[in-house]
């Protein structure tokens, strides 16, 4: 009988071993500064990563296009198999869960289409010593400092080359951005990015347009969690013609209806950035749009004022139903146009939204 305890004691030993995480987080704020190219690859110590893609595009077939295209990794270590009738460790059955997002807007047609993919069913993930990114054929990767993209949806493929026309902006002044909370993560985007590419569409003409743009990529990784009574977030990426860009960010807190936590960064034509306070900025809605799907009330025009920089700007969208309505967190992502002034000169440009968390039917549990 004693041996039989030793042994089961042994057993159970190697079970928890076998099941222990294969990852170790690091929760702490980040200190270390960012190293381009080499953080533009997968970070393994970072519960939440994301490879974040918008941009414009013209096609030689005479129409205008908006997409997004979107990586997100996430280390399961902390987390349990949602809507199961007891707590289960999710890295028991993936511990590196990958899901993909793909958005395209017709500008043109007043069209909308998105799509996800995940990864599963599959050993693929992301690397961690140079940027390849890859779920089912969907792949963001780096080659000799430009950024390849591939993504299908619904017989149309889509092929970008993507070359930064500026360096990464280091949003916070260093790349380490705290939005409220216990947590910061890093975080940099290059604001403009030469694109060009191939939209190859199955259709009734079997068609393939050259397209030629302007795109955003943004990468986050670390800990990001909403901090108690936070609900979501509104994001905003703004390209001016006259060559400056703008982020700004807004997390809403529910407890009182209001913005908890702002902040931005200001770019110039040179790649210098300016970082923003919540003092600096005044969102101010303006219109609505509801989703039957999600039970949704999204804001749909926007006024956005940066005092300090003297610039007023006004945000609409170019279509209104751009809802990803994908599990587990539906959004709106919208490609929008913008006119406004700079030092009371007109500006104009592009840009694109993001909102999350406010859907009724699904609320923001993920983060």
């Amino acid at each position: 009988m004693k041996r039989l305890r030793i042994l089961s004691l042994i057993l159970l030993a190697l079970f928890v071993v076998a099941c222990a995480p294969k990852y170790t987080l690091n929760h702490a704020v980040p200190t270390k500064p960012l190293s381009l190219p080499e953080d533009l690859a997968a970070h393994y110590w970072a519960q939440t990563e994301w490879w974040y893609y918008t941009g414009h595009l013209t096609g030689n077939d005479g129409k205008n296009y908006g997409y997004e295209l979107t990586f997100f990794k996430r280390i399961t270590n902390e987390d349990k198999v949602p809507e199961f009738f007891i707590p289960v460790p999710a890295y028991w059955f993936k511990d590196v869960p990958m899901i993909a997002h793909f958005a395209l807007s017709d500008i043109t047609e007043k069209k909308f289409d998105a799509k996800e993919a995940n990864n599963f069913f599959s050993k693929v993930k992301a690397d961690d010593k140079k940027y390849d990114v890859k779920v089912k054929k969907w792949t963001g990767r780096e080659e000799n400092g430009k950024q390849l993209l591939h993504a299908e949806m619904n017989g149309c493929d889509l092929n970008l080359e993507l070359e930064p026309v500026k360096p990464a902006a280091l949003h916070g002044g260093n790349g380490i951005v705290n939005k409220g909370g216990l947590h910061s993560n890093y975080y940099y985007s290059f604001t403009n990015m030469k694109t060009t590419g191939i939209l190859s569409c199955k259709d009734q003409e079997d068609r393939s347009v050259r397209v030629e743009g302007k795109s955003w990529m943004d990468h986050e990784y670390g800990t990001m969690k909403l901090a108690y009574p936070q609900t979501g977030w509104d994001w905003f990426s703004v390209q001016l013609d006259n060559n400056h860009e703008l982020m700004l960010y807004s997390i809403r807190d529910a407890k009182d209806s209001k913005n908890d936590h702002i902040g931005g960064t200001f770019i110039l034509p040179d790649g210098k950035t300016v970082t923003l306070a919540k003092d600096d900025i005044d969102i101010r809605v303006l219109d609505y749009w509801h989703s039957d799907k999600t039970d949704s009330h999204y804001p749909n025009r926007w006024e956005l004022t940066v005092k300090s920089l003297d610039l007023k700007l006004n945000l609409d969208p170019y279509i209104q139903e751009q809802e990803l309505n994908l599990k587990p967190i539906p959004y709106w992502e919208g490609s929008v146009k913008i006119t406004g002034t700079l030092a009371n000169l007109p500006v104009q440009g592009e840009g694109y939204v993001e909102l999350t968390g406010y859907s009724k039917k699904y609320p923001l549990q993920m983060f």
